[in-house]
């Protein structure tokens, strides 16, 4: 626990997101959380959280600091206002770069980022007292909209990722993890997956969430292309667990520079290795902590590496759960938010860099 004003993080709903960026870093550092929504008329409601029953919208002027999380103007926009007006601090947490997913045609929830939905979240944004972002990209991004924004970076609760995989029986599993919003990225990695698995019959592929396996199972059965679908966040590493590689593409836009490293710090936390494109994971070290590719090539060379040799998979994923372990953790990352608490309560907010 660490010494911090006293803060409510609100989180949209009992998502994955409000998990990651609400509940885990107000778990490590003795705050409170609850979960917001809005009703048909734009009402704000709380529900849920670490309090039974949960604070209502009358307790948050008892907090010297409210994070919400996707606030919007709408439904949120008087009581931003009302609670600054009584001295507290409102800060925006944000995970994604909206824009970019309104302007993308593949993405599968591109609908609903409108002109009209994004501009809400605008209205938002230069409401509060600053930003707390999951990438340096986005905090750059979004300092047009508030003068304060910080990178705040994910973390991993590693007790759930306490798994110890089954005996493959000399079967090597390549999985992905994800869920929407995907499609493009997975497509241009697609040519190399085929590759692989055509010259290689003791893989086998499997998605977790996004049905990324599917389109294969025409090709090379349904034991070797296994989809499984979305789970709750309590059963979601045992499913990872699967793997024996990880992969994570990219589709070189803006929607994805502002997408955070998460997939990274699944796979080692479950001492997976992982093929990420270098863009998206630049704090990945090479053939040490994972394995960088960008071309349908270097995929293809990198799969078939780890695929051909047991041991470079077991040292990679063990230097890479280490790294987590040490620098990523909830416990190391949430002091980040610490300081972030600290520093607009005491008026003297850094940028982040």
């Amino acid at each position: 626990m660490t010494d911090i004003p006293k803060t409510l993080f609100l989180g949209l709903g009992a998502s994955v997101v409000s998990y990651y960026r609400c509940f885990l870093p107000a778990i490590a550092l003795g705050a409170e959380y609850a979960t917001w929504g809005a009703l048909a008329d734009d009402t704000v409601v709380l529900t849920g959280g670490l309090g039974n029953p949960p604070p209502s919208l009358e307790n948050l002027p008892d907090y010297e600091v409210v994070v919400i999380q996707y606030a919007n103007g709408r439904s949120w926009l008087k009581r931003i206002r009302e609670l600054q007006d009584r001295g507290v601090k409102v800060l925006y947490e944000i995970d994604d770069y909206v824009q970019a997913a309104r302007k993308s045609k593949t993405h599968e929830l591109a609908h609903k980022f409108g002109a009209d939905r994004v501009r809400d979240l605008e209205m938002g944004m230069r409401a509060v007292d600053g930003m707390i972002c999951s990438t340096s990209f986005i905090a750059r991004r979004y300092r047009s909209f508030s003068e304060h924004t910080w990178e705040c970076r994910n973390g991993v609760d590693l007790n759930r990722y306490d798994y110890r995989k089954p005996d493959r029986k000399g079967v090597v599993t390549i999985g992905f993890a994800g869920g929407v919003g995907h499609k493009a990225s997975l497509a241009r990695w697609e040519p190399a997956i085929r590759s692989v698995m055509r010259q290689r019959e003791n893989v086998r592929f499997v998605s977790v969430g996004h049905a990324a396996a599917a389109p294969y199972a025409e090709e090379f059965g349904a034991d070797r292309a296994v989809s499984y679908p979305s789970s709750g966040i309590e059963v979601y590493p045992a499913s990872m667990a699967l793997f024996d590689i990880a992969f994570a593409p990219s589709a070189e836009n803006n929607q994805f520079r502002g997408k955070s490293d998460l997939r990274w710090l699944e796979a080692s936390a479950l001492g997976i290795p992982l093929v990420a494109h270098p863009d998206v994971y630049p704090d990945i070290e090479d053939g040490v902590t994972g394995v960088h590719a960008r071309e349908v090539d270097e995929v293809e060379a990198a799969l078939l590496r780890l695929i051909d040799d047991h041991e470079a998979r077991e040292r990679i994923g063990a230097t890479a759960h280490e790294y987590v372990r040490e620098h990523r953790r909830i416990e190391v990352a949430a002091q980040s938010w610490a300081e972030v608490l600290r520093e607009v309560v005491a008026g003297h907010p850094a940028h982040a860099s």
